[in-house]
């Protein structure tokens, strides 16, 4: 059989996040960790006891994984890690009657291969060769409807509630997870976001990730939304493949 070939990737990240105009704090966390190669953003659920308490104990657990081997046991890694969260979370809803859960969408890179994990409705889209495309299912309401073949996409997003969450780390006692892997391509680009980017077309995502840099598209989509009326909370991560070996 022959062996597959090994490569080293060079990346660039950025991220940022911003509190929106209308709740009273940020309950957005994310994780820009490049020599780990991993990065993850996570939106607590508004309606939860502590959706900022959730965000930010999902990115602590994140950071505790230990290197990995290869792509098989970096995935098993996170899984562990959002596992123990989603079971913090459950401990505490049953003991107090209330808990904190957040959505999670994480990317982690081993070799020439990328594997990316979510629940919930924050993202993850694959900026290739000038087309846009995004590499999450939504888990909402919404998304639901049209899976089952209830609804049309144009009449889902006519739903008053289409945007209500299905899925979320700290919602099932045990822990529901989506997963996608491919292979890398040089050049690669994408960006992690939190449902707050909604406020921008796929066609403006597009245009900030033609920029040369990560910094430079997290920038340019900063200054563009800090002119514009922002109902939630907005979290983002750029991660551009300048190289492969």
């Amino acid at each position: 059989m022959e062996e597959k070939q090994q490569f080293t990737i060079h990346v660039e990240s950025w991220g940022v996040s911003r509190q929106g105009d209308v709740r009273p704090d940020n309950q957005d966390s994310f994780l820009n960790w490049a020599d780990h190669m991993l990065w993850a953003v996570a939106d607590g659920v508004a309606s939860s006891a502590d959706g900022g308490e959730a965000s930010r104990a999902i990115a602590k657990f994140l950071m505790r994984i230990p290197m990995p081997a290869s792509l098989e046991e970096h995935v098993s890694n996170v899984k562990e890690g959002l596992r123990n969260a989603n079971d913090l979370f459950r401990k505490d809803a049953k003991a107090n009657g209330l808990g904190g859960a957040s959505t999670v969408v994480v990317l982690l890179i081993h070799g020439g291969d990328a594997a990316c994990l979510w629940a919930g409705d924050s993202r993850c889209y694959l900026f290739r060769e000038g087309v846009l495309y995004q590499c999450t299912r939504d888990h909402t309401l919404r998304q639901e409807k049209i899976d089952k073949g209830e609804l049309t996409v144009s009449e889902a997003e006519r739903m008053i509630r289409g945007n209500l969450i299905t899925n979320a780390i700290g919602v099932y006692d045990t822990l529901r997870l989506e997963e996608v892997r491919f292979s890398l391509r040089a050049g690669d680009k994408f960006l992690l976001c939190s449902d707050g980017l909604s406020l921008l077309a796929p066609e403006a995502l597009s245009a900030y990730l033609t920029q040369q840099s990560a910094k430079e598209a997290v920038e340019g989509l900063t200054q563009t939304l800090s002119g514009m009326h922002q109902p939630d909370n907005v979290t983002f991560v750029a991660v551009f493949l300048s190289e492969l070996e």
